[in-house]
């Protein structure tokens, strides 16, 4: 989730919810990020990194 990004209410309270559901979930802040920066730049290393992380996370749940 941008830091810097209109829907991070949303995006937080669809975490809440699915933790309450029992659902595991991992919330990642991008310090400083505007919503959108991953499309806008895809190329600086914040958003590879970003993209990383994103490909990381449900490769580990498929494969633990």
């Amino acid at each position: 989730m941008a830091e810097i990004d209109p829907l991070r209410d949303e995006d937080r309270n669809y975490v809440a919810l699915l933790s309450a559901a029992g659902v595991t979930t991992e919330l990642v802040q991008v310090p400083g990020a505007a919503h959108g920066f991953d499309l806008l730049f895809p190329s600086a290393r914040i958003s590879e990194r970003s993209l990383a992380n994103q490909v990381r996370a449900p490769n580990e749940a498929l494969h633990s």
